[in-house]
């Protein structure tokens, strides 16, 4: 698992700009060089976000990241969904980034998927592919509901999967068709909306200030804005 994979997938998870698609190439050959990941795995990604213009993107991007909860991107909602316990998972998710030395990006939360990643490739692989392990359970779910609506964006969770050292995502895959305006969205959130998923409790709160042991977030096992630009980012 490479730290530039890491970016390179949480640049393609950011809110679509023009940077992002003018360096696709540039991204691709990162993804590409990562053995952890199926060589041909992003392709139909890349394919799918080198046609249409940014106008379509960034509005199918609106209608499958920030309509409804199942594919949200930010993994407290998935654990939490808008409970008080959020809140102080945010807290310790933002005392483990400070610890590091790792700086939220203005306007966002600590617990955005992309944002997460971005923070994972700036550690020592092993650490990253530890959090990254960690959290497995959810990415397969927002990358299932992904799937099931037909977006290629699944493929970035299925390769995340394989690069924290687990099956990628095995699911019939039908691809809508976002070059028409004719989806009713609404009934598509409507019939993917869920409740909140519940791993055992969330996030818990690590023991600050003794100085016995490292400080991290632990995420639940399975119990049962700012525009990223690819070219300064990714070169970082």
């Amino acid at each position: 698992m490479q730290p530039r994979t890491l970016k390179a997938i949480s640049l393609l998870l950011h809110y679509p700009d023009q940077a992002l698609l003018d360096h696709l190439a540039e991204l691709k050959t990162v993804t590409d060089a990562e053995s952890d990941i199926k060589r041909d795995r992003l392709d139909a990604l890349y394919q799918h976000l080198g046609q249409g213009d940014l106008y379509l993107h960034e509005e199918n991007y609106v209608a499958l990241f920030d309509r409804g909860r199942g594919t949200s991107l930010y993994l407290f909602e998935h654990v939490h969904g808008e409970s008080r316990d959020r809140g102080q998972a945010m807290v310790d998710l933002l005392t483990m980034y400070g610890e590091s030395g790792f700086d939220l990006p203005p306007g966002e939360l600590p617990d955005y998927l992309p944002v997460f990643l971005e923070y994972l490739s700036q550690l020592d692989v092993a650490k990253a592919k530890s959090l990254l392990m960690e959290v497995t359970h959810l990415v397969r779910n927002i990358g299932e509901n992904l799937a099931k609506r037909g977006s290629h964006y699944y493929l970035l969770c299925s390769a995340l999967l394989e690069m924290a050292g687990e099956k990628a995502i095995d699911i019939e895959f039908v691809p809508m068709d976002f070059s028409t305006e004719q989806e009713d969205y609404d009934k598509l959130d409507k019939v993917w909306a869920e409740a909140p998923v519940t791993f055992g409790g969330g996030c818990s709160t690590p023991d600050y200030g003794t100085g016995k042991e490292e400080s991290v977030v632990q995420f639940i096992p399975h119990a049962g804005g700012r525009k990223a630009t690819a070219v300064e980012t990714l070169g970082a």
